[in-house]
């Protein structure tokens, strides 16, 4: 077949289900607008760039609508990609795009022949998830309508594909009931297999994981430094950790800057405001910054505890990778790590807004070799659904309905 894959960004979440494409046999095209610094080589998928024509316009544009303006405008840039694909003599049998940005609205209209998959990862709720979770229940009317609106792009895309798919029940459940039944759940997955075998055979230590006699290693991991990933809250409790043990040091990875959310009013980073205000011991933090996949895997074999906090939001990837990899995992008390983790069986739970309970429960997996290694091995029984393998057979199983 020939397959087109649209998505603001390469590859995001068609990472590793481009070039199986390809191997498979099909000849897979991707249009996109920006590269993740990380992207691999292309492995005989032919990317195809685009740009919008112009960005949005804020003062003759109803605050409420810009993200749509946007998304349409991306759509468009898209739809004249795709039609120069066209007028190339590419007329794919099968189109896969990611709902939100508007990298697939159009699509349908340029090739009206192809089926249509769509990605959906979030739908706009102001109560019930992450909004309303941040704002204590307190979500003002303005806000309230504007979130509402901001689904418009994404009903669109929902009206006119022939499948859609969400990575988790708890994303499905964001959807109004009605919808819920054109869902079909399919996780892109993790590389399960060799995250597992960082425990069997450990790599070599990096040359920048602290060492020592009694030295126990706790990682948190995050793509950005925000208050949607329970930043400050993190490193409170982090802070709580080393005072209460003194070989504790903390590996930090990730960007300091925000990807979900909104930034910091004053100024200043979340980054440097845990640096300045939040009591980490200097010498006992390593600030890694963005992590490689072989330093990544390499923090995560050596993890004694690992932290993952998250808002009522989209699960991230470095939970699965964190559970495949077989670490003692303390996490946030909410919706979308429940699906995964229940408490004293794959991991330890508190509660998001409290620095004390997590500093414990991380204190707990460094004071209990047995139960740390106990959690450790169900988390890698629980995570085994979301391999890389099961994912792309889902995509699979559902390209071949449609033909």
């Amino acid at each position: 077949m020939r397959i087109l894959i649209s998505h603001s960004t390469y590859p995001s979440q068609f990472r590793r289900l481009a070039p199986a494409l390809v191997a498979a046999g099909h000849e897979v095209v991707f249009l996109h607008q920006g590269r993740e610094w990380h992207a691999p080589d292309p492995q005989g998928v032919k990317l195809v760039g685009y740009a919008a024509a112009r960005s949005k316009d804020p003062e003759h544009c109803h605050p409420y609508l810009r993200r749509l303006e946007t998304a349409v405008c991306q759509g468009q840039a898209a739809y004249r990609a795709a039609r120069t694909l066209d007028h190339e003599g590419f007329q794919p049998d099968v189109i896969l795009s990611h709902a939100g940005f508007g990298a697939g609205l159009y699509l349908g209209d340029a090739f009206p022949q192809a089926k249509r998959i769509s990605l959906f990862e979030w739908y706009y709720n102001a109560f019930g998830s992450d909004v309303d979770f941040l704002q204590k229940g307190v979500v003002e009317a303005d806000r309230q309508l504007r979130l509402r609106t901001w689904n418009a792009q994404l009903l669109l895309e929902l009206a006119d594909c022939d499948a859609a798919v969400v990575p988790t029940n708890w994303q499905r459940q964001q959807f109004p009931e009605a919808l819920r039944s054109q869902l079909t759940l399919i996780h892109e997955g993790v590389d399960v297999e060799r995250l597992v075998a960082l425990r069997i055979h450990k790599p070599a230590p990096p040359p920048w994981l602290p060492q020592g006699n009694g030295v126990e290693v706790v990682s948190y991991v995050s793509r950005g430094f925000e208050a949607y990933r329970g930043f400050p809250q993190a490193m409170e409790a982090l802070a709580l950790l080393q005072q209460q043990r003194p070989m504790a040091h903390v590996c930090i990875a990730g960007n300091d800057s925000v990807c979900y959310g909104q930034e910091r009013s004053d100024g200043r980073s979340w980054g440097q405001w845990a640096k300045d205000c939040c009591g980490l011991d200097p010498a006992r933090t390593h600030w890694l910054g963005a992590l490689g996949t072989e330093d990544y895997h390499g923090l995560l074999a050596y993890s004694q505890a690992h932290l993952y906090l998250t808002i009522p939001f989209v699960l991230s990837w470095s939970l699965l990778e964190a559970m495949a990899a077989g670490c003692a995992i303390t996490a946030s008390a909410t919706a979308p790590v429940e699906e995964l983790i229940s408490t004293e069986r794959e991991g330890l739970l508190a509660d998001f807004w409290d620095p004390k309970a997590i500093a414990s429960q991380l204190n707990r997996l460094l004071g209990d070799s047995a139960l740390a290694e106990a959690l450790g091995e169900r988390a890698q029984a629980k995570v085994a659904p979301y391999s890389a393998a099961a994912g792309l057979e889902g995509w699979a199983a559902l390209m071949a309905t449609l033909q």
